[in-house]
C-alpha cells in the first residue's frame, strides 16, 4: 500500500510517496516525522500540478563509500529517477531529509528565486529581512521584534519572482529558534537590511549596485559551486528591480529598537 502526501513550499507542490515495507515501524515514523516537522507546509487539496516528487522505499542496507585520501565515508542519500524524481530511503534521518529538500528547492527555484541567509519579522504584512555576517545580530534583532511583530525567520529565507513582482517564503529547515512558527503563506517583501551593531540607531541607504550585490553573494545558500550562477543571476534581476537595501545601525536595546523600527 503506498501512501502520500503533498507539502507546498515556496508555491511549489512536492509529492511524497511512501511505498510499504517490512520495516513497518520505519514505514510509520517517518511519515509522522514528516507531518510534525513539517505540519505547516502539508496541502490538504489536490493540486492541479506536481512541481517534483520524491518516493520512499526500503533498502535492506545503505552503500557506503571510501575516500582513502581523507578515510571519509559517504551514504547513498538518494537516486536520482528523473530531472523532477527521486527515490530515497526510510533509514535517513530528517536532517539528511531536509539536505534533499533543499537541493529540490534550489532546482524548482532555477533563475527566479533564492535561498539566503537572513532572519525576518512581519512588519504591518511585509516581511523585512535582516543580513549579515554573523554575530552580527541577525537572530537578536529577529527576537527583540517578536515582542510586538511575528518573528518568519532566524536563518534562512527565500525570495522568488512571482510574474513581475518578488515575495517572501520561509523555509521549512530547521534553524536555531525552533519556536518560529512556519507555514507555505506567501508575504510581500519589504526593506532588505544589512545590520552593524551600534551605540545609536540609524538608517543608511545603499546605492551601489555592486556593493549590494557583493553583501547579497555572501549571504546565499547554494547547492554547489554549479549552481552559484544561476543563483546570482537571480540576485542580479532581483537587485536592478529593487531599491530597498540599507545599512541599520542597531543599539542592543529591545524597546528601543521596536520603537525605530515601527518608524521606519
Amino acid at each position: 500500500m503506498e501512501i502520500s502526501l503533498i507539502l507546498n513550499i515556496a508555491g511549489f507542490n512536492i509529492k511524497i510517496n511512501f511505498h510499504h515495507t517490512q520495516w513497518d515501524l520505519l514505514y510509520k515514523l517517518k511519515q509522522k516525522e514528516i507531518k510534525k516537522n513539517l505540519a505547516g507546509f502539508i496541502n490538504k487539496g489536490k493540486p492541479e500540478k506536481i512541481d517534483y516528487e520524491i518516493a520512499f522505499l526500503e533498502a535492506s542496507y545503505l552503500r557506503f563509500i571510501k575516500k582513502k585520501v581523507t578515510k571519509r565515508y559517504y551514504i547513498n542519500l538518494f537516486e536520482e529517477v528523473s530531472n523532477r524524481k527521486i527515490i530515497t530511503y526510510y533509514q535517513i534521518s530528517f536532517v539528511q531529509f531536509q539536505v534533499i529538500l533543499r537541493m529540490i528547492i534550489n532546482i524548482l527555484l532555477k533563475n527566479q528565486g533564492f535561498i539566503i541567509h537572513a532572519s525576518a519579522s512581519n512588519i504591518k504584512g511585509k516581511a523585512l529581512l535582516f543580513l549579515g555576517k554573523s554575530g552580527a545580530g541577525k537572530s537578536t534583532t529577529m527576537k527583540f521584534l517578536n515582542h510586538k511583530y511575528q518573528s518568519l525567520a532566524d536563518d534562512t529565507v527565500i525570495i522568488k519572482k512571482e510574474n513581475s513582482n518578488y515575495f517572501f517564503y520561509q523555509t521549512p529547515f530547521i534553524e536555531k529558534e525552533a519556536w518560529v512558527k512556519k507555514t507555505n503563506k506567501r508575504y510581500g517583501l519589504g526593506s532588505i537590511f544589512f545590520i552593524k551593531k551600534a551605540k545609536f540607531f540609524k538608517k543608511e541607504k545603499i546605492s551601489d549596485k555592486n556593493k549590494i550585490l557583493n553583501l547579497l553573494i555572501k549571504q546565499l545558500w547554494t547547492n554547489d559551486e554549479n549552481d552559484i550562477k544561476n543563483k546570482t543571476a537571480a540576485l542580479f534581476k532581483y537587485l536592478y528591480q529593487s531599491g530597498n537595501f540599507f545599512y541599520l545601525y542597531l543599539k542592543k536595546n529591545s524597546k528601543q529598537m521596536i520603537n525605530y523600527i515601527s518608524r521606519l
